[in-house]
């Protein structure tokens, strides 16, 4: 007895025991004892041994009405739900409006939905409704505790698929013959989504969309695994994927100086938890990333000059030229290989003026304000030696009206342009015999070469013309204008191979510890 002369929950659940195990008749008069004495304790019991397992207030409940409504009611009080969804059967009407009787529910605060017990597509289909008429809130839960065993586990799948809380009343003492647990005993479950423990199956679909450079469907995702994984060390994995993705995703748009400042925060977490954990995801890729780094701490310096209009020292400065035209010709690249040839197209025809703006400046002609009494003849062809400036000067008009003359069959005009545009500085090259244009001593085959690429890449809807780059003339273009940066590398002495691979996005699926993600210790 308690200090009111009561009786206690496990007295009260001795009576019951034994009234439970007489025949048929008294079984009945057993579960009315059940309801009347003993339901409102183990509502307070359930309470109070588990109210500090709530963590949040709960807006919206789902449950499964079953055969039992003793653990439904149990949940309905502990989480107390603003909105409440009961999914029942023609066979299971009755207990739900025990339930609602039991709690007093309003019908404000209860919806119910009758669904097929033997068809899962029923239950997802009401769960998925109800969720869309809430506008997708955060806070809902999913009871499968009663319900068929398809009701429980269809309840159970579209609660992870829609990634809400799954809850269950448990025990560690059920009563087999009694069909009920022990009064007192039972308990609140929470059903962690496996999807968000490890993460291993949402990261496989991030690795497909990188492996198609879609950087920004890949940080969406990533953004939400980061931040639900509960394992740290799942999470810090991830968290180095997200900064790379979101690296990629900067330096694919040209927005060198955001793409900079995070590589230099993922090279410092992967520096500092290389000391503990040697063997996760991505630290076989710091050397590749930190040629990266050197790349993009080139790059980062570009805003900033092109903010003080002094693009002429963008141009005159190796380091950061041959950083800008490879990340060029791996955008280009990026973009055949998503089959945008139209766009691969103009990177690639960008690529083609930076080639000609760097090596005019290498004799000191910057395109865009030429002033060709500065230019630097000493080093162009030996024609130009032991002459005076203005000699050499008429030499360099003489040599250029030749080579238009020649290239467009038929006079033309007696100048040297001001501004220049892309093909009259590829004709300042061969007048100056620049390694890039000239071959076997001769300009004429290259320059026809480029003339011809200029105006297949002027004849699409990218430039002046209406029709899309088709595949053939693409590759056409493309081998053309490699060829033409390999050259380009040459003569300012770049490791094509090297610099391009430096260049190339790593896809986090090719590291060799990519496995463990997910794994149980």
């Amino acid at each position: 007895m308690d200090k009111k002369g009561e009786k206690s929950l496990q007295e009260l659940t001795e009576i019951w025991m034994s009234m439970e195990r007489k025949t048929f008749p008294q079984r009945e008069k057993a579960e009315r004892f059940y309801e009347k004495n003993m339901m409102r304790l183990i509502v307070e019991n359930y309470r109070n041994r588990n109210e500090d397992m709530i963590f949040e207030k709960v807006d919206y409940l789902i449950l499964s009405v079953g055969t039992s409504y003793e653990p439904l009611i149990l949940n309905i009080s502990l989480l107390n739900p603003e909105r409440i969804l009961f999914l029942y059967t023609a066979e299971t009407e009755y207990i739900l409006e025990k339930i609602v009787a039991f709690l007093r529910l309003k019908s404000t605060v209860y919806q119910k939905k009758m669904v097929d017990a033997t068809d899962p597509l029923s239950v997802y289909y009401e769960i998925k409704q109800a969720y869309l008429s809430w506008e997708r809130p955060s806070k809902v839960y999913i009871d499968f505790t009663g319900g068929t065993k398809t009701m429980s586990a269809s309840a159970a799948l579209a609660g992870s698929l829609i990634d809400v809380q799954l809850v269950y009343v448990g025990t560690e003492n059920y009563l087999p013959d009694f069909r009920k647990p022990k009064p007192g005993s039972e308990l609140l479950y929470y059903i962690d989504n496996p999807v968000e423990v490890f993460g291993d199956l949402e990261l496989e679909k991030v690795f497909a969309l990188i492996e198609r450079y879609n950087y920004a469907g890949a940080v969406e995702k990533l953004y939400h695994l980061k931040e639900n994984i509960p394992d740290p060390l799942n999470r810090q994995q991830i968290n180095f994927v997200y900064l790379l993705v979101r690296i990629y995703e900067k330096w694919d748009a040209l927005e060198f100086r955001s793409a900079y400042k995070m590589m230099e925060q993922l090279l410092r977490e992967m520096k500092r938890d290389y000391r503990m954990h040697k063997n996760i995801l991505m630290m076989d890729f710091q050397t590749d990333l930190n040629n990266q780094f050197k790349l993009l701490a080139q790059l980062q310096k570009i805003p900033d000059l092109i903010a003080a209009k002094e693009q002429i020292h963008i141009l005159g400065n190796k380091s950061m030229m041959s950083a800008l035209t490879l990340t060029m010709y791996a955008n280009a690249i990026r973009r055949e290989q998503q089959e945008k040839y139209g766009m691969a197209t103009l990177l690639l025809y960008r690529l083609l003026e930076m080639i000609e703006q760097g090596r005019l400046m290498f004799y000191g002609i910057y395109i865009t304000k030429p002033e060709y009494g500065c230019t630097d003849f000493s080093k162009a062809a030996k024609c130009y030696q032991n002459m005076e400036k203005n000699e050499q000067i008429n030499l360099f008009k003489n040599k250029v009206h030749e080579i238009r003359t020649n290239l467009f069959k038929g006079d033309q005009e007696y100048y040297l342009p001001r501004p220049i545009a892309l093909l009259d500085g590829f004709i300042l090259l061969a007048a100056l015999e620049d390694p890039m244009v000239v071959e076997d001593g001769r300009t004429g085959n290259q320059l026809q070469k480029i003339r011809t690429m200029v105006y297949l890449r002027n004849n699409s809807i990218f430039a002046h013309g209406f029709g899309p780059v088709k595949e053939n003339d693409y590759y056409r273009f493309r081998n053309f204008v490699q060829e033409m940066f390999e050259k380009y590398c040459i003569c300012e002495k770049i490791s094509f191979d090297f610099c391009v691979k430096a260049n190339i996005f790593l896809n986090p699926i090719n590291s060799k510890y990519y496995q463990m993600i997910g794994e149980r210790k």
